[in-house]
């Protein structure tokens, strides 16, 4: 069978590159012919460093003096050009593991007039309907450029929030209808499409599909005798953190290695990390403290012991704490440094019998959903 995914597979963030990879070579592995779409609109590009704001006093600026735009276009992307080292890493990844359609699409309209073929559109994984981003009220993220609703379903999607805004829920509605089959990565997300009348289903994120073995064999270097911490932390404006990731270090005598942001406390930031050297640094580390569903993902795969935050001023904690309190390990999960539990390796054990259980129900409804469109 020729299979298609449509995914954020090409936004430099490690989740979003090792679950478009897991959820097509699951497939393959399973003997089907399987492309990622290749869909990158404006909205998805991270490198741009032309990008300036439309609204606000830096739009304004460039209005009244129009020759200033390209400086102030490298102050407001500063960011992301201190980034630019792991982009080679990350198009190094996309270029040897990730199969792409021969095509990019750039907009909606132009898969909607110039669509791949194949027998089966699979949307998914990932925060594909988080409608806080352009991907949760685009088209193409709920394959409506495929007109034949029995070729679309879903796989492990995810909202990334606990409830869609008013002014997006027609549109999330009746987009939603256009799947044959949908299944869903949280039970918040299931809640949502419940409350729109639809049946879904929870799977797993596509990379428990993968064992553990097929995810060491991708890393190349051994960095377990390095004695570290893994600091994986989006916005570094929670104390919190800090507080638990130098708890943490210091009673195990650990050095705090960061990847992402650039804490003053952390010994090492790692700045030339893509998605094979994330999975080096994550089976590497003594202990694992993120604001990451997918560093929380792999954390339990390579059986860590990790503590999990919520981004601070953002919304979509529910994805973490539903997948954690679904194998047991809720208290894995912290709101502030009052509410650590003992120091006191994870129970893998117990773990690995629940995840599994999981793991084989989501292979299940995939491959019968998969087989029931020929």
């Amino acid at each position: 069978m020729k299979i298609k995914t449509i995914t954020c597979h090409n936004v430099y963030n490690y989740g979003a590159s090792l679950q478009a990879y897991a959820l097509m070579h699951y497939l393959e592995n399973t003997g089907h012919d399987v492309e990622i779409i290749d869909y990158l609109p404006d909205y998805k590009k991270v490198y741009n460093f032309t990008k300036v704001p439309q609204k606000g006093k830096m739009a304004k600026m460039i209005r009244i003096m129009p020759f200033l735009k390209r400086l102030l276009a490298l102050i407001h992307n500063r960011k992301t050009i201190r980034l630019l080292p792991k982009k080679k890493y990350f198009d190094s990844f996309t270029r040897n593991y990730l199969h792409l359609t021969s095509r990019q699409y750039n907009d909606y309209r132009d898969l909607e007039k110039n669509p791949p073929y194949a027998d089966l559109f699979i949307a998914g994984s990932d925060q594909i309907w988080n409608t806080a981003h352009g991907n949760g009220i685009d088209p193409a993220f709920y394959c409506l450029f495929e007109k034949i609703k029995d070729k679309c379903i879903t796989y492990s999607a995810s909202f990334g929030i606990s409830q869609i805004p008013s002014e997006h829920e027609d549109f999330v509605r009746q987009s939603l209808r256009h799947f044959r089959a949908i299944s869903v990565r949280e039970k918040t997300g299931a809640d949502i499409i419940a409350r729109y009348g639809i049946e879904s289903q929870i799977v797993v994120d596509p990379v428990f599909l993968l064992r553990k073995k097929e995810w060491m064999d991708l890393c190349k270097k051994d960095l377990s005798g390095n004695r570290y911490l893994l600091l994986y932390d989006f916005k570094l404006n929670d104390p919190e953190v800090e507080k638990v990731a130098r708890k943490v270090a210091e009673e195990r005598c650990l050095k705090i290695y960061s990847i992402y942001s650039t804490p003053k406390y952390a010994d090492r930031f790692l700045k030339k990390v893509g998605p094979i050297e994330f999975l080096e640094l994550v089976k590497g580390a003594d202990f694992v403290v993120s604001t990451s569903f997918h560093a929380t993902a792999f954390s339990v795969l390579f059986e860590k012991d990790f503590y999990t935050f919520a981004q601070k001023g953002e919304e979509n904690s529910s994805r973490m704490s539903d997948f954690l309190s679904s194998i047991g390990l809720e208290s894995r999960f912290l709101m502030n440094s009052d509410n650590i539990v003992p120091s006191q390796p994870v129970d893998y054990k117990l773990v690995r019998n629940k995840l599994e259980i999981s793991v084989e129900y989501s292979k299940k409804w995939l491959l019968n959903n998969l087989y029931n469109a020929e």
